[in-house]
């Protein structure tokens, strides 16, 4: 990890600190960025490279293109004319032409979508969906659609970088806080499918899109599919006669690593309500339409 780093990209207008990152990693050989998140903290991202001594980007990649991960690319590849942009090929129409990605985060995220900032068009020959990043000894990129259709992590030596594959995870004193990210439009089969997919990268140190890092990806691996077969589990359970309030109470009682979201600072406990909210939202959804 000594040459992989953290940014942090809070947005104070949402009170949102210590939730939004990217990774880069510098070295002689070159630089890679992950995930340069959203359009109103561009300028941010910019200035934390030049502390870093940083002018140069290899590669961007990115696990997934949802605002809060991918808003800024459109205005960062402009900044950066050299970087390879690495996605999904499922994602590369919505980054050439971004407006039905701006309608649907706008129809679920409301306010916050206006917050992050329009995200904009990246031409198509920056775009790159190869599985092998010619970046040193290699970074491979791995399909794990679930949290999106178009998710991605990225192996590189000892480091896995899982997005949203895991959830949202939170470090904390002697244990850690852990939710599934499942938004509308959510396939369970998809999701459990592609944790199964990852297993043999696993063993790696985990960076996370939200929030920080974890040295044995096994224990989140395994923890994350079982949590996300007790949330399917329970919202199966109250799907035609409960309101949100009585099943976020149930995943309480149920859930021993989302019960932790009461050791989280304020702030971060408002902002895991509300998105637990859409998480429950998506399992939902998904039996409603199945």
């Amino acid at each position: 990890m000594q040459n992989t780093s953290l940014i942090d990209l809070d947005i104070p207008a949402l009170d949102y600190y210590q939730f939004i990152s990217s990774w880069i990693y510098y070295a002689p050989e070159g630089t890679f960025l992950v995930d340069p998140g959203p359009a109103c903290t561009v300028d941010l991202l910019c200035q934390r490279l030049r502390e870093q001594g940083i002018d140069r980007l290899d590669w961007i990649l990115l696990t997934h293109i949802h605002l809060d991960h991918a808003g800024s690319i459109g205005h960062l590849a402009e900044r950066f004319p050299e970087a390879g942009i690495v996605c999904h090929e499922r994602a590369i129409s919505h980054l050439i032409d971004p407006s039905k990605l701006w309608e649907g985060s706008l129809k679920t995220l409301g306010e916050v979508a206006e917050t992050y900032g329009r995200i904009k068009p990246v031409p198509r020959e920056r775009l790159s969906t190869s599985k092998q990043i010619p970046f040193a000894e290699g970074i491979e990129a791995i399909d794990t659609p679930g949290h999106a259709p178009h998710h991605l992590c990225f192996a590189f030596r000892d480091l896995l970088f899982v997005g949203e594959l895991f959830g949202v995870f939170y470090q904390l004193t002697d244990s850690f806080y852990l939710r599934p990210a499942t938004p509308p439009r959510f396939i369970p089969h998809t999701f459990l499918e592609s944790m199964d997919r990852i297993a043999p990268y696993v063993h790696r140190q985990l960076c996370f899109g939200h929030y920080g890092t974890y040295p044995k990806g096994s224990e989140i691996a395994a923890s994350a599919k079982q949590q996300l077969q007790l949330w399917i589990s329970v919202v199966r359970d109250h799907f035609e006669q409960s309101d949100y309030q009585t099943i976020l109470a149930d995943l309480m009682d149920k859930d021993p690593l989302f019960n932790r979201i009461n050791r989280l600072e304020p702030k971060n406990y408002q902002r895991e309500l509300f998105f637990a909210k859409n998480a429950i939202n998506g399992i939902y959804q998904s039996f409603r339409d199945s």
